[in-house]
């Protein structure tokens, strides 16, 4: 089930990307990391699922996706790579510090879609 929730004392986001399409996944992974990195948040948890699937051939587009981004560096400004985890099922990011982190509400994510 697609789904967020904030743990403002741990300053981790988890994102459930489960019911989306693949395009719409990608937009909501984007949007929470600059959002959590604009909060002063240290992690993010992306739960991509696929956790058995080792080539891109037999699924996980979206757990495929999401390496291949962090691995070309577009999470660069707001992730730091090297410390990142792996995990059956889950992208774990560690955010980079945010020098001026902002208090705020956080965007309702899209519903899921099939």
């Amino acid at each position: 089930m697609a789904s967020f929730e904030v743990d403002i004392f741990e300053k981790c986001v988890v994102v459930d990307l489960h019911k989306y399409s693949h395009r719409t996944a990608l937009i909501v992974v984007r949007e929470k990391i600059k959002e959590a990195y604009g909060h002063g948040f240290r992690h993010i948890k992306l739960i991509h699922g696929a956790a058995d699937v080792r080539k891109k051939n037999d699924g996980g587009s979206i757990k495929f996706t999401l390496h291949s981004i962090l691995k070309r560096g577009e999470l660069d400004k707001w992730v730091e790579k090297k410390e990142c985890e792996f995990q059956e099922g889950e992208l774990i990011l560690r955010l980079k510090k945010n020098p001026v982190p902002v208090d705020g509400g956080w965007k309702e994510i899209p519903y899921e879609e099939y």
